[in-house]
């Protein structure tokens, strides 16, 4: 089936989705009168059905329009705030062939993309936003970005026809997520829509994946075809990096209620750190693609990378190869705010620390939650507050196996057995629960490298336990005892959260 042809079946059938909906509840209302008039009774008890089940055709079509202001991401950003992005995307936008964008936010997420506000499934497009990821413009070449967002903007370039198209895919991925199905009637009014939105996403698949070319073929017109390509292995490496420093790095004292001072300065470290390179150069080599859903019409990554290196173009004057963020006036408050508008509302009161001291704290944190079982056994076998002198004086009493915790086996086991599995229990929370009396003595640290693994850090060359510690759970603590006295860590220590 031609292009053109399969674009007019596509949005024939957005609006076909509106004439389904109608004639449903045209139907129902015809069917619920004719009863009504020739069998009353027979008509009242269908009413019972049939109200509801109209109301939830009407309340879905409602639904599919509203869009809600606050359900929009990321940080909105002024023409006046931002000139040079704004020019940027606005000669993009002319270059291309599209309207520019009514509104630029900036979202903490490796992803750009432009999204229309429609009516109609598609048909009438009210507005445009583009959103243009935070880590993308710390991360990219002036021409990369370029590259990333002349591809987005392409995808609305064209005829009007496929303009619709392309705004009616998005409409219809909505159209299949946004139904209650609490109800019986709910699930087989949600499961018919569904079906006719799979229905426009497959007829509209080749005129999407039509337009997903066309919009690499724009982006390599701009940016050159050496830009473009590298930008699509650019956008892994800046994932994978993006996932590592979000969920080890970022977060890494959350539960105390401390993020660090500034976001993007410890993300450029991650990218660049030595401990990464060999594992974020095997993605740029060998870039996979990411999972996009079921409806995805992107081709295949590694086809895209070898059709604009194919090409061959050079990049249209003007363009510079300086970082992306010098596109931005005063980027770092504007991009650490579209990171904190992805957190919960109470983040941006939480307490701002250097990365040195937000790696310890959390460090910190884990070490603590691990000593918190052998703290509490001890107090339990003395009948004391729980504290390092407790444990010790446990240790002293010869209380070593009621130091362990009852795991299975252990209660069936012989004494000398117990004692042993105590001890390969207890050893590490007591080298742990030591470990914290130096740290909060000043004497030592944690440090975090951005591959997330801790190192403990002590000031003193002399910091040597383990034949202390050995002794400790043998039954003798005359030796840590002393050693810890020595260092003015004191015997009554306990961990403070």
């Amino acid at each position: 089936m031609r292009a053109s042809l399969r674009a007019a079946v596509a949005v024939t059938l957005l609006a076909g989705f509106y004439v389904l909906a109608a004639g449903l509840i045209g139907g129902l209302f015809a069917l619920q009168t004719c009863t009504l008039l020739t069998r009353p009774f027979i008509g009242l008890t269908m009413a019972i059905v049939f109200v509801p089940l109209v109301l939830v055709l009407i309340k879905s079509l409602i639904s599919l329009e509203r869009r809600e202001q606050d359900d929009v991401p990321g940080t909105a950003v002024a023409p006046a705030d931002q000139p040079a992005l704004w020019d940027l995307v606005r000669r993009l936008a002319a270059d291309v062939g599209t309207r520019p964008p009514d509104e630029l936010r900036i979202v903490a997420a490796v992803n750009a993309g432009v999204s229309d506000d429609t009516r109609f499934l598609g048909l009438r497009v009210t507005g445009r936003r583009m959103f243009i990821g935070a880590p993308l413009l710390t991360s990219l070449t002036e021409k990369q970005l370029i590259a990333v967002l002349a591809h987005e903007l392409g995808h609305h370039a064209g005829t009007r026809l496929t303009e619709v198209v392309v705004s009616g895919r998005e409409a219809m991925l909505r159209a299949g997520s946004s139904m209650s199905t609490q109800r019986w009637f709910q699930r087989v009014i949600a499961k018919l829509f569904r079906t006719y939105a799979t229905l426009y996403l497959r007829v509209s698949r080749s005129t999407n994946r039509h337009q997903e070319l066309a919009a690499d073929l724009f982006s390599a017109s701009l940016a050159g075809s050496s830009a473009a390509s590298s930008a699509l292995r650019e956008l892994p490496v800046i994932d994978a990096a993006w996932n590592l420093f979000t969920q080890r790095h970022l977060t890494v004292a959350w539960e105390l209620g401390y993020l660090p001072t500034t976001f993007f300065d410890g993300f450029a470290r991650l990218r660049t750190s030595p401990e990464l390179h060999e594992e974020l150069e095997e993605i740029r080599q060998n870039p996979s693609d990411p999972d996009r859903g079921p409806f995805d019409t992107h081709p295949p990554l590694a086809d895209r990378i070898a059709t604009i290196d194919a090409l061959d173009l050079d990049a249209e004057s003007g363009w510079g190869d300086r970082p992306a963020v010098e596109l931005l006036t005063d980027p770092m408050p504007l991009l650490d705010a579209a990171v904190l508008a992805t957190l919960v509302p109470g983040a941006a009161t939480m307490r701002r620390v250097d990365w040195a001291t937000l790696s310890h704290i959390g460090a910190r944190a884990r070490v603590v939650r691990g000593t918190e079982r052998l703290l509490q056994a001890a107090a339990a076998a003395m009948n004391q507050l729980p504290s390092l002198t407790t444990v010790l004086n446990a240790l002293d009493a010869g209380r070593l196996a009621d130091l362990g915790s009852s795991r299975p086996g252990s209660r069936h086991a012989g004494p000398r057995a117990r004692r042993e599995m105590a001890k390969g229990e207890v050893l590490p929370e007591l080298s742990a629960l030591v470990a914290l009396a130096f740290s909060d003595a000043g004497l030592a640290h944690w440090e975090l490298d951005w591959l997330g693994r801790t190192t403990f850090v002590t000031s003193s060359r002399d910091f040597d336990m383990a034949e202390h510690l050995d002794a400790a759970v043998s039954g003798s603590t005359g030796g840590l005892r002393g050693a810890l006295a020595t260092s003015g860590v004191a015997s009554d220590y306990r961990p403070a959260r």
